[in-house]
């Protein structure tokens, strides 16, 4: 309830006039009335609202940046009695900022409440005047800064704003299917459509309409049907001006619709359309560029770096008691940052959206979002009544059993960013700094670039690919060729000066390598009560990670120092597997190197090493089912080069070998083919692409089996070779000591 009596000037304002007295009462107790100071926003641009504003006093401009301007001018000043934000009442994000030129009030008006009071003031057909006048206004207000509208006389802009019609579609939602006809011409209002068209029995992305986008104006203007699909990305809020108002406007000014189209049609010659991934340079592979537009703190895993071990996910678990990830979703191509392009799998985690979809549909106010926008639940609120998972696009929310004794037997789960703890559980456990939480439009380029964000995305680092342990272990080596030579010669020896110093060294350095497996643990421990989580850095497991691996290297330094590189002798037991645990302590450093980057090449979807045997049978299974009705040539090609090119043993080593990408052992294989029928019978090849496809990632499959195995067995083995190497050195101590 307001608690301030509002000044008699609302009430005068044109929109509040024909208000009762009850009504009156209803808008005074429901809305709001702000002392704005000089520069005090109301609400800044892309804010959604569900109220309209009234300026009591002062003076209130609505500032935006019209498409194709760079900077912001302002659109409107709204004075004593005057509305704005009318934006709200069809659904729509404000249009611009809107600030206090000086000391302002601002009455906040519940949009739902006013056209209530309204109809029953002033009767259905007055209020549904008012209401039309309110999305008259607020039409004008959003075509303020489309470029279409910038290109037509003033008294056309009227004739849009008499015709125009508003569409809400939601997320998978068809505007319009090909062979339809084209009966209005489409702006984007709100929200995110794509244009798909078919290519070889499959829908591609041509581009991505975002805010101000206007499309479907080429059928239109030639009359013809629709030549191909529109369909929401997202919720999506859409202005249509009908068919033949199009025309006439394209009549009055040739070549308007060409000049202000930001996506080429497939007829313009000299234009590059924005698409999809495919066709870029970094092969961006946007499967979803709504949700990369929505998210503001997006989990993300480079598989470029990722070993594979599990880390993210069981710290997790250890942390929450469910593990609040899966290590597994969409996979896209491209830079974070400066840096390289490179894979990215987006696991299904909560990204704590902009406008969350889970938090609407909650019946009892359990999601709530902080001040920083981070989305979190109130467990004591929750029923677990699921609302918020059927919600949610990406399924990132799970509900689970509460502990028994609980009033509600169930609850809604989901990332909160280890909230209260220094740093997100999955971040500070990863061994090779592979997982980050990131802002999409700030942090990826080629999503700034399509979304139209910034022209200069902050430069970020997911790992830090210094060559720490490289060049420790040239350093290393060289030194042990030192220490060997000076052994030699007698200058060093185990009982005297220098040798004795370098024995000690050898063992205080092998104890400290023994504890990395507590301090590991201890990580946990010490991220609790270190504050809020926040986005990015490179782990501490990580950091921890390399230090063990510079110790290894000296230890072994300082054991070639006090022993020599002679394995015989009473220490020579203890020194081979000393020496034995370094090499695969190398291994292991190399394989978490250079196994990832193999991986992602060959892999395409990222799973988990135990998914590999469902998706072989799954394959299997698709490729006999995607024979049935092919040719006669199809089915012999088939079985006489598919079927040995995948079950052939060396093949996944020599696909190792050739260092292709899964897309050019697809090329190669299909030139294989193709000369084998030195141009006969390509017309009965129809169908043949896509077995190529799953033959390839078959023999890939096999690949991924052996690097699994080679990343995850050599570590096992270099513990168990650590452990007895341990037992033999204290072993020698305790000889040496004794003698």
């Amino acid at each position: 309830m307001s608690a301030t009596p509002w000044p008699a000037a609302i009430f005068d304002a044109p929109l509040l006039r024909g208000l009762d007295a009850r009504g009156r009462r209803e808008l005074t107790a429901s809305g709001h009335l702000r002392a704005l100071a000089p520069g005090d926003r109301v609400y800044r641009e892309g804010d959604r609202g569900q109220a309209l504003f009234v300026v009591a006093d002062g003076v209130v401009t609505i500032s935006g940046t019209p498409r194709g301007d760079a900077r912001a001018v302002e659109l409107r000043r709204v004075t004593a009695g005057e509305s704005f934000g009318e934006e709200s009442v069809i659904g729509a994000s404000f249009r611009g900022d809107a600030a206090a030129v000086g000391v302002a009030r601002v009455c906040e008006l519940p949009c739902a409440l006013l056209l209530r009071c309204l109809e029953r003031s002033e009767g259905a057909d007055a209020a549904h005047r008012e209401e039309r006048r309110i999305r008259r206004r607020a039409a004008a207000e959003l075509l303020a800064t489309s470029a279409f509208t910038r290109e037509i006389l003033p008294r056309d802009v009227e004739m849009v704003l008499d015709a125009l019609v508003f569409r809400r579609i939601e997320r998978g939602e068809a505007v319009y299917e090909p062979g339809e006809p084209a009966e209005h011409l489409w702006l984007v209002v709100d929200g995110m459509v794509q244009l798909q068209r078919e290519e070889d029995g499959r829908q591609r992305v041509r581009a991505y309409l975002l805010r101000g986008d206007f499309f479907g104006d080429e059928e239109v203007v030639r009359r013809n049907l629709r030549a191909e699909r529109a369909v929401a990305s997202g919720p999506s809020l859409l202005a249509g001006i009908p068919a033949q108002l199009a025309r006439t406007l394209s009549d009055r000014a040739p070549g308007l619709l060409a000049r202000v189209r930001r996506v080429a049609t497939p007829d313009d010659e000299g234009r590059e359309p924005v698409t999809n991934a495919s066709q870029t340079d970094t092969q961006l592979a946007f499967l979803d560029l709504y949700r990369l537009d929505v998210a503001r703190s997006l989990l993300v895993i480079d598989l470029d770096a990722c070993v594979r071990c599990g880390n993210c996910a069981s710290s997790c678990a250890s942390l929450h008691g469910t593990a609040r990830l899966v290590r597994r979703g969409d996979v896209i191509v491209t830079s974070l940052g400066g840096a390289e392009p490179a894979p990215l799998l987006l696991p299904t985690s909560c990204q704590h959206c902009e406008h969350p979809a889970c938090m609407l549909d909650c019946p009892t106010g359990a999601i709530g979002r902080d001040p920083a926008g981070d989305v979190f639940i109130r467990e004591s609120l929750c029923t677990g009544c699921g609302a918020c998972a059927k919600a949610c696009p990406w399924d990132n929310i799970d509900i689970v059993p509460r502990p028994p004794g609980a009033a509600h037997a169930m609850v809604a789960v989901k990332c909160d960013l280890c909230k209260g703890h220094a740093s997100p559980a999955c971040v500070e456990h990863c061994p090779t700094s592979a997982i980050a939480r990131i802002e999409p439009r700030e942090d990826l380029p080629d999503v700034a670039k399509l979304l139209r964000h910034r022209a200069e995305p902050r430069t970020r680092e997911l790992a830090r690919r210094v060559p720490v342990v490289v060049i420790s272990l040239f350093a290393t080596l060289a030194l042990a060729l030192v220490f060997a030579g000076l052994h030699r010669r007698g200058v060093l020896a185990p009982h005297r000066g220098v040798g004795v110093a370098l024995g000690v060294g050898t063992l205080l350095t092998f104890l400290a390598l023994g504890a990395y497996g507590p301090m590991k643990r201890a990580v946990a421990w010490r991220m609790r009560g270190q504050g809020p989580a926040r986005k990015l850095g490179v782990s501490r497991l990580n950091r921890e990670v390399r230090v063990h691996e510079v110790l290894g290297l000296v230890a072994f330094a300082a054991s070639i120092g006090h022993g020599g590189a002679s394995w015989s002798g009473r220490g020579g037991a203890a020194a081979l597997a000393l020496h034995l645990t370094t090499a695969l302590g190398v291994a292991v450093a190399a394989g978490y190197a250079l196994v990832p980057r193999w991986l992602s090449r060959v892999e395409r979807r990222a799973g988990l090493h135990e998914d590999i045997a469902v998706r072989k049978e799954e394959l299997q299974s698709r490729m006999f089912a995607k024979l049935s009705g092919k040719s006669e040539l199809v089915k012999k090609l088939f079985e006489r080069v598919l079927v040995p090119y995948s079950r052939a043993a060396l093949g996944p080593l020599a696909l190792l070998m050739r260092r292709r990408d899964l897309r050019a052992e697809e090329r190669a294989l299909r030139a294989r083919i193709d000369a084998l029928l030195d141009g006969r019978g390509q017309e009965r090849t129809a169908g043949l692409d896509p077995l190529i496809e799953d033959a390839v990632e078959l023999r890939a499959l096999g690949l991924q089996r052996i690097l699994s195995h080679v990343v995850r067995g050599v570590l096992p083995l270099h513990l168990a070779v650590a452990a007895a190497a341990l037992v033999l050195v204290l072993l020698h101590v305790l000889a040496v000591l004794l003698r």
